[in-house]
């Protein structure tokens, strides 16, 4: 279910924005690098732990198959609806979620942490003439 504006049916950009947050999402479970990587634009934004980062589609990579390849989700799904807004010139998008992850993680000392936390986070996207793009993310994790 998308949550639009009051009063709206959801647009194809709607769903379209949905869908990129769904294979988000699916790449966790599934230790799709490639997947993740092809929503997204070439240079992308990160605000997370009070630090903005701009990283290349390479950092992103490299950083990705070395988290996934330590880290299994049991569970990486929506807690609630994600809340999907488009500007009036259908040129940027946002999609809100609040997510639930359940799994566990190897520690460099080879140790295994349990992982049992709510994420939210906003996706932000721009629209070009190769479809939408997520640009940045800001996310923090629930105390």
């Amino acid at each position: 279910m998308v949550s639009v504006a009051q009063g709206q049916a959801p647009s194809s950009d709607s769903l379209e924005l949905l869908k990129h947050h769904q294979t988000v999402l699916q790449a966790h479970v599934t230790g799709d690098v490639a997947a993740w990587l092809a929503v997204e634009a070439d240079t992308t934004i990160s605000v997370q732990a009070g630090a903005v980062t701009y990283l290349t589609r390479t950092e992103r990579q490299a950083s990705r198959a070395a988290y996934l390849g330590r880290t299994t989700f049991e569970v990486y799904r929506d807690v609630s609806s994600p809340i999907v807004r488009l500007s009036d010139d259908g040129t940027l998008g946002w999609v809100i979620a609040e997510v639930e992850t359940v799994g566990w993680a190897a520690r460099a000392d080879g140790t295994i942490e349990d992982i049992s936390e709510i994420w939210a986070w906003i996706e932000l996207y721009q629209k070009s003439s190769e479809g939408w793009r997520m640009t940045g993310n800001v996310s923090n994790r629930r105390p």
